[in-house]
């Protein structure tokens, strides 16, 4: 079997050779750097299968480096893993915000990392696409997950989580891809921190295109995330309309006959999917 190749870039010594040790160990070659322009060098040089970037870091920091990245169309479907400081949250969502896959807060278990690792390189070699914007689990693996959990018997819900379809596309009409696209990252980012803070490890979540999410796991666990869900999200989403939009409450449209037409600023929603 082929070894996989991962790029860990950090400018502590001591997490480089803790990271670098561990993966040895795991039969995985391990690439090193010690700042953001190093680091850049080595991964064209390289090509890694995944490379794992600390956030702080000299002469170019994680997140110039992973937009950079993210720029260039060879490495757009690149796993990569950010390591974060304690304690700081803006970190985990600008993070997502610029195209990282999975974030690790420090001081970590080195299990915590390796399956965060395996589970990515994984999920490129079934041939699953991502979402391009917000880079979480598509269809084939949503499908995927819903049969094995059929074929355990497993007792589950499925949930879907939705921005309501004429505002979203009202807005994006008259802001953009890039701005509607930044509202999908903040939906996705809000989900996925509020299960991870819950610890709860279970419940499945991704992305199936265009303004829907979807939730699996145990109906009673997601009943209690949806209220703050769609709590963090509504109250994040008008923060994206310019201040004449948001005050009104609505936005001036069109009807397809040309007519007049109010809608209402973007909500989240979820229901159970039938």
């Amino acid at each position: 079997m082929e070894r996989k190749k991962i790029l860990v870039a950090d400018d502590n010594r001591n997490i480089i050779e803790l990271v670098k040790m561990e993966f040895e160990i795991l039969d995985y070659d391990v690439v090193t750097a010690y700042d953001g322009e190093d680091a850049l060098k080595k991964i064209e040089k390289e090509n890694p299968d995944l490379v794992i970037l600390d956030v702080m870091m000299p002469k170019m920091n994680g997140f110039d480096l992973c937009m950079k990245l993210r720029d260039n169309p060879a490495y757009k479907d690149l796993p990569i893993v950010m390591l974060t400081a304690k304690g700081q949250e803006k970190d985990k969502f600008w993070g997502r915000q610029v195209g990282a896959d999975e974030y690790v807060t420090k001081p970590f278990e080195p299990e915590v990392l390796e399956q965060i690792v395996h589970n990515l390189l994984e999920q490129k070699k079934s041939g699953e696409v991502p979402h391009p914007v917000t880079k979480l689990p598509g269809y084939v693996t949503v499908e995927k997950e819903i049969k094995l959990r059929k074929a355990g018997n497993e007792d589950f819900t499925v949930y879907n989580l939705y921005f309501e379809p004429e505002s979203f596309e009202v807005y994006a009409r008259k802001y953009g891809n890039i701005k509607s696209d930044e509202i999908l990252k903040i939906a996705g980012n809000v989900i996925m921190d509020i299960i991870k803070r819950s610890g709860d490890n279970r419940t499945f979540f991704g992305h199936l295109g265009d303004n829907t999410f979807i939730m699996i796991g145990n109906k009673v666990n997601i009943e209690k995330f949806i209220p703050t869900i769609k709590e963090e999200v509504n109250s994040l989403i008008p923060l994206k309309y310019d201040d004449e939009d948001r005050k009104r409450g609505f936005v001036f449209s069109r009807t397809i006959n040309g007519e007049p037409l109010r809608v209402p600023l973007i909500k989240f929603m979820a229901a159970v999917r039938e």
